[in-house]
């Protein structure tokens, strides 16, 4: 069975982290968006996105990135993708463009 979305939310001082494992799609809609409401609302300056656990992402998952990223842009804040990435999330990004549009680290670092 694959595993359904999960989120974990850490904050230490001047960082959100939001770990994000399991599988991301359609149904997950409402759950990314109420994530992102509570992290933007933190106003942390850092926002890391942990998809290191993540086995798969969709167009929502680029969604929510995309929008986090211009939320922490207009706070005057950064975003960071945390990886290693899954294979299908890599994909998803390069394949859409938008890879280089994020600060993308431990993509090469082994699982």
């Amino acid at each position: 069975m694959v595993p359904s979305l999960q989120l974990d939310t850490r904050v230490a001082p001047g960082c959100t982290t939001l770990v994000i494992s399991g599988e991301c799609d359609q149904d997950d809609v409402e759950v990314l968006e109420q994530a992102l409401t509570v992290v933007v609302e933190g106003s942390s300056p850092v926002l890391i996105v942990d998809v290191s656990r993540l086995l798969f992402g969709d167009s929502v998952l680029l969604h929510f990135l995309l929008s986090a990223q211009r939320a922490q842009t207009a706070a005057g804040g950064r975003l960071e993708v945390r990886g290693p990435l899954a294979p299908a999330v890599e994909r998803l990004l390069r394949e859409t463009g938008t890879y280089e549009a994020f600060t993308v680290t431990g993509a090469g670092d082994a699982a």
